[in-house]
């Protein structure tokens, strides 16, 4: 069978993919509260470690039997080029989210990451050389206000939370972008697979060369397990897998959801919530992005668009 875009795609894989983006916010929003409670005990660099080798192993043990280990080599020079830039973006997102959450509330870090959007529709834009249109232009005025409404707010305690959280989201807004390109070249299961493989060799290397510890980690071991599973597996084969059925604007609307979730559970699990001026910031910033994406579907260039391919 050939492969299909988005815009080709029957209603009901459109549908699925609307479910599996709304499970993959809801996971996410599970392990921004779940690492926050075991970075109380941990380093931020350790938890990366850790989660990383859990979902390399789990997700190795799920594609060898189906696949065997050519999955880990056969890929194209696109294909290869995709991955690595997907890890190396990766790295900087992870390891600045993770410190950033350590040092700040999980609403204020899932609000503040929903800039991620906007740094992927901005990404886009660039590369397709487009110019801002009204609308985007007031989307994006509407997210810069409210970063500056929560910067102007914020509690003095958070100040360097606040600036890692933002990087990290630079990173993923990179990720985003990157992720739609790879999966035209390696399939959603396997290119997350990689990521996995590659991200815990690299987080492991950085370990070792720091001389970390494992200091805190009998306390919190059981949150790093779900952790590995919930994020860098079942999160993220959940929005790969929705990438495949709808556009990626789509997507990263539902993904907007996210702080709504984290809400809920950071008061449930944790007891903590947001200032009122905070959440308000927060409230401008995703508003911001979903104007944006409203205003112009994010799209990937033909230029790195295969042709049809063979299903295997």
């Amino acid at each position: 069978m050939k492969g299909l875009s988005p815009d080709t795609l029957p209603s009901a894989s459109k549908g699925s993919g609307y479910h599996l983006a709304l499970f993959s916010a809801i996971t996410s929003a599970a392990v921004t509260v779940i690492g926050k409670w075991c970075l109380a005990s941990i380093s931020p660099l350790l938890l990366n470690c850790l989660i990383f080798s859990i979902a390399a192993f789990v997700l190795a043990a799920t594609l060898v039997p189906r696949k065997g280990w050519s999955w880990f080599f056969r890929h194209s020079r696109s294909g290869w080029l995709w991955i690595f830039i997907l890890v190396a973006s990766s790295f900087g997102a992870l390891w600045a989210f993770w410190a950033g959450v350590q040092r700040i509330d999980p609403t204020l870090a899932a609000f503040l990451n929903r800039t991620e959007v906007f740094v992927a529709v901005l990404l886009a834009m660039i590369v397709l050389r487009e110019r801002f249109s009204w609308r985007e232009a007031v989307g994006a005025l509407v997210s810069i206000a409210g970063m500056v409404i929560m910067r102007l707010t914020l509690r003095m305690e958070y100040e360097s939370g606040f600036w890692l959280v933002l990087l990290g989201s630079v990173f993923f807004g990179i990720v985003e972008l990157v992720s739609k390109i790879a999966i035209r070249h390696v399939e959603p299961a396997v290119l997350t697979g990689m990521r996995s493989w590659f991200l815990a060799l690299a987080f492991w290397a950085v370990f070792i060369l720091r001389g970390e510890n494992f200091e805190g980690l009998g306390e919190v071991w059981p949150g790093v397990v779900a952790l590995a599973v919930l994020g860098p597996v079942l999160a993220r084969l959940f929005y790969l897998w929705a990438l495949k059925r709808m556009e990626l604007a789509k997507a990263a609307i539902i993904s907007q959801l996210q702080p709504v979730f984290v809400v809920v559970l950071a008061l449930t699990a944790l007891g903590q919530l947001p200032t009122v001026r905070e959440a308000w910031g927060g409230i401008l910033i995703g508003l911001g992005t979903v104007i944006m994406i409203w205003a112009r579907p994010l799209v990937v260039p033909a230029a790195v668009q295969p042709g049809p391919q063979k299903s295997s």
